[in-house]
């Protein structure tokens, strides 16, 4: 079922099978192609968010590795760079 939101997407391939999945909940559903929402993917997102490793999410949610690290890497995404500083003059730029 295909379902109407303006939530995140992310690809995965899930046992085989390529699809766009909602990480949100979804606004309501619809027919026709568009994101799918599975509420697996949706759970492994939300506790991603809260720190739980790729590996624990696979475990417990019965989801392929692959697509556990690729929900980790969406929800963690890279830390900003830190910002440089002048040791001699005490200036953060």
């Amino acid at each position: 079922m295909a379902l109407v939101s303006a939530g995140p997407t992310i690809r995965l391939v899930i046992h085989g099978t390529s699809a766009v999945y909602l990480l949100a909940t979804p606004d309501r559903p619809t027919s026709g192609p568009g994101p799918v929402y599975d509420e697996r993917i949706h759970l492994a997102y939300l506790l991603a968010l809260r720190g739980h490793r790729a590996a624990w999410l696979a475990a417990h949610l019965d989801i392929p590795r692959p697509a556990a690290r690729q929900i980790v890497a969406y929800a963690r995404p890279a830390p900003a760079p830190r910002p440089l500083a002048d040791r001699a003059f005490g200036v953060t730029y």
